[in-house]
């Protein structure tokens, strides 16, 4: 292979990633749109945040020594195929019951195919490449993201500082989970890629040894930080929008540059790490990250927010990769599966944990003090990704 090339196993994936990607960020945004159409208020829509996490922060690990037994391609498919189901029945939803048991299945298939992916970059590419895969398999993430919180904003139209159509929007989500399934329902090319390692071995990898390895636990809180400061960004702007008379399109935009951001700081990211050095970056990208995020108590002008985003995003953007790197590196090839799994599990804790919080917080003090709470979680993985290796 050519210096640069992208092998096509790793082009199917990226198109995989993003338009499921895109799909969810259409669904997740609606799902609290539809919350407040039911009359939720912020503890309400913090607990639907977190009925997302449940069922993966209990499957996670079970997922990651399932997809080392059938490969990544089935996970991939099944997947995507949840969350195409999930988005044609969450147009239907109309009791928070139902909406809570459909946002719970949508997490467990967008688990699903972050195992896939992220196994798949660690198992097929070099460890030198690691940085500049992962960097692209994260871009294709933030592709799709900040092109399905437009499509979600637009689909769903406006009514005020709510969607004048939120079913519209949800069965967007499913076409765009159909696209991307299709060529990993029928491509040759996705192979097993560790199966037959791990059937030809009689090691059982275990959760409780491999989270021994050096640096793992730091990987792990950072990667939860992060990724747990996203999802409430996620869940918390459109109730934001709300209290402040934005409109759905207002909020998907400011969602997308967020999005685009991240896209556009992961793009060369192997380049960067390669000069500067993957330590360096990520502490720099922590200390902007607090700061910009924090900043957001002290407005609500919408060019404003969208500047700080703009910059939040593009720190933000940078400690996905580099923790998914971070992990992959401090576990042997057939750990990966197991600590990819505890990764996507310490994520799922803490977006299971922080949206209830943040709820509370939200429903006594508005929701624009959330953004000093996730200044503080940010500032302390700052702090911890001092050990990164």
């Amino acid at each position: 292979m050519r210096s640069g090339t992208i092998q096509r196993w790793a082009l199917l994936t990226l198109f995989n990633s993003a338009l499921l990607q895109g799909a969810i960020y259409v669904i997740r945004p609606m799902i609290t749109y539809r919350g407040l159409e039911l009359g939720l208020d912020g503890t309400g829509i913090g607990v639907l945040g977190a009925l997302y996490a449940i069922l993966p922060v209990a499957l996670a690990v079970s997922f990651g020594r399932l997809v080392g037994k059938v490969g990544e391609k089935k996970f991939l498919i099944w997947g995507g195929a949840s969350v195409l189901v999930t988005g044609l029945l969450l147009s239907n939803a109309n009791s928070f019951l139902v909406l809570g048991i459909l946002t719970a299945i949508a997490g467990t298939g967008h688990l699903a195919v972050m195992v896939g992916g992220q196994t798949m970059m660690a198992n097929r590419s070099e460890p030198g490449s690691y940085d500049k895969y992962f960097g692209y398999y994260t871009f294709s993430a933030s592709l799709g993201q900040m092109v399905g919180s437009l499509l979600g904003g637009i689909s769903g139209g406006v009514n005020g500082s709510l969607p004048k159509s939120t079913a519209t929007a949800f069965l967007v989500s499913a076409v765009l989970a159909f696209i991307g399934v299709l060529p990993i329902l029928f491509t040759k090319s996705l192979k097993v890629s560790i199966a037959d390692k791990v059937a030809a071995s009689d090691h059982k990898v275990k959760a409780r040894d491999v989270i021994k390895n050096p640096g793992l636990k730091s990987a792990l809180f950072t990667s939860a930080a992060v990724s747990s400061t996203v999802d409430v960004l996620v869940i918390f702007l459109p109730l934001f929008g709300q209290e402040n008379n934005l409109s759905p399109v207002v909020i998907g935009t400011i969602l997308a540059i967020r999005s685009g951001a991240s896209m556009l700081s992961r793009l060369f990211l192997g380049e960067l790490s390669r000069i500067f050095g993957s330590k360096r970056i990520m502490i720099l990208s922590g200390f902007v990250a607090t700061v910009t995020i924090g900043s957001l108590i002290l407005t609500t002008n919408v060019l404003i927010i969208e500047a700080i985003i703009l910059v939040a995003g593009f720190a933000l953007g940078i400690g996905q990769p580099l923790t998914m790197a971070w992990v992959s590196l401090a576990s042997a090839p057939e750990e990966r599966g197991m600590a990819i799994s505890l990764r996507l599990t310490g994520n799922r804790v803490g977006q299971f944990i922080l949206p209830v919080g943040a709820g509370l917080v939200a429903g006594s003090m508005g929701v624009s003090s959330v953004f000093l709470g996730l200044a503080g979680l940010l500032a302390a993985s700052t702090l911890v990704s001092n050990r990164y290796e």
